[in-house]
């Protein structure tokens, strides 16, 4: 059953790097919009070590863009509602769920599940440059997600470093903040919009962060494309 599952991933990849593959561990960080389509993509591939973290739970106005999000998971755990997800897709899968909301002080049980790559899917900035940093003197593989709220056009996204971005809000804090740290910017792999943002309220007139499915959906393509090419070392 599942090599035919897998039989159109490996006629294109090819079966010697879909083993390869398959036997490696990925860790998804968020499983809002970007992290859950990111985490579709990888399950769909066949990767069969999973370790999903995040601390929140799904509400009514996650419907209109997180694929995790139905109205049977409203109220529920995201890691417990994309491990179910996973499971439903690969059921071999070995899925690792870790309730927890990350802080720059809690993130050294990274280093205690070995990852072999890292999907930076979360949008808090302090810890978003804590989790970066940490990631970077530890020599882990990983890509971070930035803006995909306030955008209209998915086809605008591109796969860069963090030196490269421009429009992008959150890249510019990101470069603002890792500036005294003196690492490396070229060696961060992002994904990012080039897009500017809409100004978007409520009925009130207050901001808020408007979102459509397109662009977090595209976002985690491009996730996990990127991470497909480096976990088996293939260019384009």
């Amino acid at each position: 059953m599942l090599t035919t599952q897998h039989q159109r991933t490996i006629s294109l990849i090819g079966n010697t790097s879909h083993l390869e593959l398959i036997k490696k561990t990925v860790m998804i960080i968020g499983l809002g919009a970007v992290g859950g389509y990111a985490l579709e993509n990888l399950s769909r591939l066949g990767i069969q070590n999973l370790i999903v973290v995040d601390f929140d739970r799904f509400e009514p106005t996650n419907l209109n863009r997180q694929i995790l999000a139905t109205y049977e998971t409203l109220n529920t755990s995201k890691t417990i509602s994309a491990k179910n997800r996973i499971l439903q897709i690969n059921p071999t899968a070995n899925v690792t769920a870790i309730d927890l909301k990350l802080t720059p002080d809690n993130l050294d049980f990274i280093l205690n599940h070995n990852p072999d790559f890292i999907v930076d899917a979360i949008d808090d900035i302090k810890t978003k440059t804590a989790l970066i940093e940490f990631m970077l003197k530890n020599n882990l593989k990983f890509i971070s997600a930035l803006g995909a709220a306030l955008k209209y056009n998915p086809e605008l996204l591109k796969t860069t470093t963090l030196d490269k971005t421009t429009t992008c809000h959150l890249a510019k804090k990101l470069r603002s903040n890792l500036k005294t740290s003196n690492l490396p910017l070229n060696k961060i792999n992002v994904v990012f919009s080039t897009e500017p943002s809409k100004i978007t309220k409520d009925e009130n007139g207050n901001n808020i962060l408007g979102s459509l499915p397109f662009v977090p959906m595209a976002m985690g393509a491009h996730i996990a494309h990127f991470a497909l090419k480096t976990l088996i070392n293939k260019g384009e």
